[in-house]
């Protein structure tokens, strides 16, 4: 929600005002130019969006829900429209996304996840080729995590992202992106009070709370 020295109001009437112009335009995943393509258009909109609101302070501070309620919202127009491609355009498209991120290695992984998904569409060319809710919320996972290095990626029978980032047999850390917000990961870590032993573990959790979890085990060690 944002707020103008007028009143209180959701995205909603914008988010509407954009869909009508964008199919009165007839612009699809397939049809775009390299550079008009949904991702940019929406990061534009998004931006002047964003600066409009910004522009006006209240002198009342919000509360962190608030905010984090607000920031939510701004997601909103670019989920309502990608929502009406299909999965294999919605993972093109986050493909796309990530080559305009900040991580440090996206052009390599952009590229490492374009070859998967062509491979995974000459092998099953009648079913989606990538989750594009598994690769949303990797690329998610990773902009929360920018200080980790680069991963072995490979797709899970169910079309999911799996990472791994390994260096010898007691320093290994996998994790598969689920479609539901949540990953399965495996530790192998070194024992602390006996060198020649190995910690194993792994679990569920959700992609929010993974490097929390992993942390006491001393994955940065080998992953950042």
């Amino acid at each position: 929600m944002i707020r103008n020295k007028r009143s209180f109001t959701t995205l909603q009437d914008d988010i509407e005002t954009y869909e009508e112009y964008h199919w009165a335009k007839n612009l699809s995943a397939t049809n775009l130019e390299p550079n008009d393509s949904l991702v940019i258009k929406m990061q534009n909109w998004m931006t002047h969006r964003c600066i409009d609101a910004l522009q006006w302070k209240s002198s009342v501070t919000m509360d962190p829900e608030v905010e984090e309620t607000k920031f939510a919202e701004l997601e909103s127009p670019f989920d309502e429209i990608i929502d009406r491609l299909s999965d294999d355009e919605k993972a093109e498209e986050i493909v796309k996304f990530l080559n305009q991120t900040n991580i440090t290695f996206s052009k390599r992984l952009a590229s490492r996840i374009q070859f998967l998904f062509e491979a995974s569409k000459e092998e099953y060319p009648d079913e989606g080729a990538i989750s594009p809710e598994s690769l949303k919320n990797f690329v998610s996972f990773l902009q929360s995590a920018p200080n980790l290095k680069y991963p072995d990626v490979v797709l899970s029978p169910d079309k999911n992202i799996c990472t791994q980032w390994r260096t010898a047999p007691n320093r290994h850390f996998s994790v598969e992106f689920l479609p539901n917000g949540d990953v399965r990961f495996v530790i192998f870590s070194p024992d602390p009070k006996h060198p020649d032993k190995t910690n194993r573990m792994s679990g569920i959790v959700s992609v929010d709370f993974l490097m929390q979890t992993a942390q006491p085990h001393g994955v940065l060690s080998w992953c950042s």
